[in-house]
């Protein structure tokens, strides 16, 4: 069900609708590329496919510290029964022999060394004795290619290493630079505009007087898009006056890719967020009233293609509709395949019922234990849109759909886990 009618506003739109109606109304597409550095790529998302340019590693070599031989010459060789053979040279990292080994000859080598010419496998050293300038005694067979790390065992030239989309992280600068690269191709970070509304809020930082609050969710989005590799841009305080925030706005849309704006987009004397952005070109507000619990007075909205999310003033809700709404829009621009932080999920039993009204999708902050082997979750106490504790307290985040009516007692359900299940916790 798209809608459906609720006290203070004409209808509700479910969330899957409410996407589809914005992205049917705007085009969001991905920024432009740059090339960046690689040792300043991490957290940025690939523009092009990395395919591999040549072999890695690019040459055969020890995967010990030990003598280069050939196979056939240790064969059978024991404790008992060692095998004398005559040491020509040495091999070692940055510095490759160029003597080729004939029969019965062997060459001292390093780990990573490459292998010299007429060797096929390396006998560690714990299974050698050095019994002059020139002979090693030879304990143990080996077998053809062992302890050798091949060329392109690692990566083959002409190999897709890394999809266009993908978040960079520290493993993937280290395969890049091993392949030689010094710059990669990124999409360029959208700038997320943040402005928060309100009469009664203070900086960070102020002196607080009576009646006045801290505005925390500035900090909170601007954190949550940075979190999602945008490029966070602080818009401030404006009071609740018209031509104020007419202004602030208009700043946004001419530096920022989107814009969110928390407070002022209810349905409230002192909510103007819905009519003033539907005085600052179309097609303005787009959805206005979501079938989410928190969240519900989230607008999605757009002024001349630029997107802007007006977001509740409760910091839980602003938080779960800035998840929902704005970094699905921030990953198209990044054209990213997958969330920079994926959060893993457990099946868990409710030890007692968890409530939730039809028609709206319900986001539950939950305490997950482990009893007894399995996992389990309650419901915190305090939950309310306006307590921004349980983000904090809460280790997991039930969803209930639209189409029931909450989780009974013993029933089984997926938690997204916000912070580890600490063990031991019974």
């Amino acid at each position: 069900m798209a809608e459906i009618r609720m006290r203070g506003f004409a209808k509700l739109t479910s969330i899957d609708e409410a996407l589809n109606q914005f992205f049917a109304s705007v085009h969001v597409g991905k920024l432009q590329s740059e090339d960046i550095l690689i040792k300043a790529s991490l957290g940025r998302v690939l523009a092009k496919d990395i395919i591999c340019p040549r072999d890695v590693p690019p040459f055969n070599r020890s995967a010990m510290d030990g003598y280069a031989v050939k196979a056939e010459d240790v064969f059978g060789a024991s404790e008992t029964n060692p095998v004398i053979l005559s040491v020509k040279g040495i091999s070692s990292v940055g510095k490759p022999s160029s003597e080729i080994l004939g029969r019965g000859e062997v060459m001292r080598i390093a780990t990573g060394a490459p292998m010299p010419e007429g060797a096929d496998a390396v006998v560690m050293v714990e299974f050698t004795e050095a019994t002059g300038p020139d002979k090693v005694e030879v304990y143990r067979p080996v077998a053809p290619s062992e302890n050798i790390s091949s060329r392109g065992e690692d990566v083959r030239k002409g190999q897709l290493i890394l999809r266009a989309g993908t978040f960079i992280k520290p493993q993937d600068m280290g395969i890049m630079a091993a392949l030689g690269l010094t710059k990669v191709e990124v999409t360029k970070r959208p700038v997320v505009a943040v402005l928060s509304t309100g009469n009664e809020l203070v900086d960070l930082g102020s002196e607080v007087p009576p009646g006045k609050i801290v505005d925390s969710n500035r900090v909170t989005l601007l954190a949550m898009a940075e979190a999602s590799g945008a490029e966070p841009a602080d818009l401030g305080i404006v009071p609740d006056e018209r031509d104020v925030i007419i202004k602030r706005m208009r700043e946004g849309l001419a530096s920022a890719d989107l814009i969110l704006v928390s407070g002022g987009t209810s349905v409230g004397e002192r909510d103007l967020l819905p009519d003033v952005v539907n005085s600052l070109g179309r097609p303005g507000v787009i959805v206005h009233g979501i079938a989410m619990r928190p969240g519900r007075p989230t607008a999605l909205c757009a002024v001349e293609g630029k997107p802007i999310i007006l977001l509740p003033g409760f910091p839980v809700a602003a938080m779960i509709a800035y998840e929902i709404f704005a970094e699905s829009i921030i990953l198209r621009m990044l054209g990213a395949s997958t969330r920079l932080w994926e959060r893993p999920t457990v099946r868990a039993e409710a030890l007692r019922r968890v409530p939730s009204s039809l028609g709206n999708r319900s986001f539950v902050r939950v305490i997950v234990m482990k009893k007894g082997g399995r996992y389990v979750f309650e419901l915190l106490r305090a939950t309310g849109s306006g307590i921004i504790s349980s983000m904090v307290k809460a280790n997991g985040m039930l969803i209930i759909p639209e189409n029931k009516e909450g989780v009974e007692e013993g029933e089984a359900a997926e938690v997204i886990l916000l912070r580890p299940v600490e063990e031991g916790k019974e």
